[in-house]
């Protein structure tokens, strides 16, 4: 059907170019003139000149898709074909099987991958590719029909407890995918160019392995290879609309116009490389735990001495005004006895000269001191009687 429609696009474009040559020509032929210029001749030439743009071979390796205007009208095989210069043009890819090494390779594979990709069917995708595998009692069976689960799981179990393969691995995985294209233009209408779609194709294969890998472990994918390859197959086929997909049975315009011949898990990992990954796994998590407790230590001590200073820091404020305290109180007592025995002195008339005394003889040396002429006579009588009484006479 396909075919037939693609036929049909090319026959009406090389009726209308026909049509398009016959006007020019027949233009040409009327203004040609015995005695003048012969324009058939021209118009000749400019339709030979025509032509040979128009001309397109696509070779015995590729295939094309033929466009007008930017718009994908059909595919075409190898050999010779018309586009109309220049409101067509044609796009040619490789029909040969398309190759994709997903992962690291080793020193041979890259050898042989780069002695091919002269061909232009083989693209090394050389980025390391991890899986992350589970574990035997984690393994999912959801993608086994419900009345096969629990079989497979007890078939797992009594096969594979005591295998060292079947505990959390990393594997440095490689993967090749192989396709051909049989339709240009449904590809360039869904992924826009060969080099999309090898992206895209890679995408989707690695992620539904590691979704995989997350569900099973790696003894069970080694034992059980070939049907982890066929499921990856039909994952990638139902990705790009394969015509072997329910996808495509469903609605056959999705496709991607790729078939996808084969995907293959090419090396899974040495029990070397797990070891290593596991070990390597280890090591960081104990030197992460050890890193913690230490950190845990080093809060622990920093919080205990800035407790213990707190509380030293408490104590000696704690004693400093205790014995702020008490010295105050003995200072008021002391105040409060002086007060007591000065008023008991300033009660009789002997004692209120002796403060006046007292007084003057502080401002005398402050040269700050008033004395009123009232008590003048005191003062006399009172010098008099200390310089007359018996000690001054002993002293004479």
């Amino acid at each position: 059907m396909q075919d037939d429609t693609n036929k049909k696009q090319r026959l009406v474009s090389i009726i209308i170019a026909l049509i398009l040559y016959l006007i020019m020509f027949g233009i040409g032929y009327i203004n040609t003139k015995d005695d003048g210029e012969k324009w058939w001749i021209v118009a000749f030439a400019v339709i030979a000149c025509h032509i040979y743009l128009s001309i397109v071979v696509i070779n015995e390796r590729q295939l094309g898709a033929m466009f007008i205007l930017g718009r994908a009208i059909c595919d075409l095989k190898s050999g010779p074909h018309f586009a109309f210069w220049p409101l067509c043009y044609v796009r040619r890819e490789t029909k040969n099987i398309v190759q994709l090494e997903i992962g690291i390779l080793t020193d041979k594979e890259r050898e042989k991958a780069i002695s091919l990709e002269s061909s232009m069917s083989v693209y090394v995708l050389e980025d390391p590719f991890y899986l992350n595998w589970g574990h035997l009692d984690a393994a999912s069976y959801e993608m086994y029909p419900e009345n096969e689960r629990d079989a497979r799981k007890k078939s797992d179990l009594a096969r594979f407890r005591n295998d060292p393969l079947a505990k959390p691995a990393i594997t440095a995985t490689h993967l090749t995918v192989r396709f051909e294209i049989w339709s240009l233009t449904c590809l360039i209408g869904k992924a826009g160019s060969l080099q999309e779609a090898i992206e895209l194709i890679q995408k989707a294969a690695t992620a539904a392995l590691i979704s995989y890998a997350g569900k099973s472990f790696v003894a069970k994918a080694i034992a059980n290879m070939e049907e982890v390859d066929e499921w990856l197959k039909t994952t990638v086929e139902e990705f790009v609309s394969d015509p072997d997909s329910k996808r495509f049975k469903k609605d056959p315009s999705r496709s991607w116009g790729i078939n996808i011949r084969k995907t293959q898990i090419t090396r899974m990992g040495s029990a070397k490389r797990i070891g290593e990954a596991q070990a390597e796994q280890g090591k960081t998590i104990y030197e992460a735990q050890g890193e913690r407790i230490r950190l845990i230590e080093v809060a622990d001590g920093e919080a205990t001495a800035t407790e213990r200073k707190a509380i030293a820091e408490k104590k000696k404020l704690q004693e400093e005004g205790a014995g702020r305290a008490e010295a105050e109180k003995l200072l008021l007592f002391a105040r409060q006895e002086g007060i007591t025995k000065l008023a008991e002195i300033a009660s009789t008339p002997a004692g209120q000269l002796i403060l006046q005394l007292e007084a003057l003889e502080r401002g005398l040396k402050e040269g700050k001191a008033v004395v009123l002429p009232m008590e003048l006579s005191r003062l006399v009588g009172a010098l008099s009687e200390k310089l007359t009484s018996p000690s001054s006479k002993a002293l004479k």
